[in-house]
């Protein structure tokens, strides 16, 4: 039997269970890829603050008025959880956001330094992929920290610490001959733990027989460079992938559920817990300095072991704040956005949309994400 690279079998197994969109959809929507200029010489200068919020299709809408009213800026080509068209996050760093576009085929980073015109990340002089200047590694999470864009998602980190101007990668294949055996994860989501430390951490699931039921995790104190395969301690009663997130002091990842949080100190090598958080089925969020869990009911807390509730009103889905402690909520299952000016008490909905296609091909079409940063403007 021919051997089968597991990234390959990866591949084909997604595309087993994911809806295939007609020819002539993929070609026009690689038409209209083809539109987006290419970037690379961004200048930013932040001061206006802003909400950037993306959905499936590369739908970015933005606020400019602390998530009073929002604009649609931008939108690619229908599309779902898998393809060409599939957007599930927004990054910012440094008066600039990114978005990646594509899961399982062709993938670009957009950006933007004024939240209203966005391009490719990259300028194409240093290409990851040789068969096309903008085309980047299947991407499930971006993330940015100290002007450093690091990307994850099968088995590549990518990252640019300079707008796309230069960029570096990072195989897991590299993990090749590891006493522990061949190491078999995707979905990898990566974090920044936060400029004190300057770590970005990432989480992959177990795709494998055998090892932590709760994943892998990943660690890159370079800038996204070169990565470290970690032998975690105080995990094992984690026995399944949750999320993972930081507030800049403690690293925290809960159980798949939400049920049970475990909190590392030093930015993912040792680990306290389970703590029972008090919820279930829960969102993660980080929320000005404290961690978030919207779910049944919705709590929060600072430190990961101590837990208190949240208002009732609160919405399932990702919340995020603005520098006035405006909050935002936004979710995969919703086709709107809603606003909260007291502490999330009570909400108004400030945006909705009907989406352009019934089926894209599978997936939630709500907004996956949304960031809160500064922009070149007046």
């Amino acid at each position: 039997m021919k051997w089968i690279s597991p990234l390959l079998l990866a591949l084909l197994t997604t595309r087993i269970f994911a809806a295939e969109p007609p020819a002539e959809w993929v070609a026009a929507g690689e038409k209209r890829r083809a539109e987006i200029p290419l970037g690379g010489n961004f200048k930013p200068d932040p001061k206006v603050p802003v909400f950037v919020a993306v959905g499936h299709g590369a739908r970015i809408v933005l606020s400019r008025d602390d998530g009073k009213t929002w604009k649609q800026v931008f939108f690619g080509y229908p599309g779902a959880d898998h393809g060409g068209w599939a957007t599930n996050q927004v990054a910012y760093t440094n008066g600039v956001f990114a978005v990646p576009v594509g899961w399982t085929q062709p993938t670009n980073y957009l950006a933007s330094e004024d939240g209203v015109t966005w391009r490719h990340l990259t300028d194409g002089k240093m290409p990851i992929n040789k068969n096309s200047p903008a085309e980047m590694p299947s991407t499930m999470a971006l993330v940015g920290g100290k002007g450093v864009f690091v990307g994850s998602g099968y088995t590549t980190f990518t990252s640019t610490p300079d707008f796309g101007k230069s960029w570096s990668t990072f195989s897991t294949y590299k993990f090749k001959g590891d006493p522990r055996g061949e190491l078999s994860t995707h979905h990898v989501k990566v974090i920044y733990c936060g400029d004190a430390s300057g770590r970005f951490l990432a989480l992959g699931d177990n795709r494998g027989t055998t090892g932590p039921k709760w994943g892998h995790l990943f660690a890159s104190d370079d800038q996204g460079k070169t990565w470290k395969w970690l032998e975690p301690k105080g995990l094992d009663a984690a026995t399944d992938r949750g999320a993972i997130a930081s507030n800049g002091r403690l690293v925290l990842m809960t159980s798949g559920s939400g049920e049970n949080a475990w909190r590392s100190a030093d930015g993912g090598a040792t680990w306290q817990g389970p703590f029972s958080t008090g919820t279930k089925r829960a969102g993660l969020s980080e929320v000005k300095g404290e961690f978030w869990l919207t779910g049944k009911p919705s709590r929060a807390s600072a430190d990961g072991q101590t837990w208190r509730d949240l208002p009732a009103t609160i919405p399932e889905g990702k919340i995020t704040i603005s520098d006035k402690g405006t909050l935002i909520s936004t979710s995969a299952q919703r086709f709107n956005i809603l606003r909260s000016a007291d502490a999330g008490k009570t909400w108004q909905e400030v945006f909705t949309y009907t989406p352009e296609a019934d089926n894209a091909g599978g997936g939630a079409q709500g907004i996956r994400d949304v960031a809160f940063g500064y922009v070149t403007g007046k």
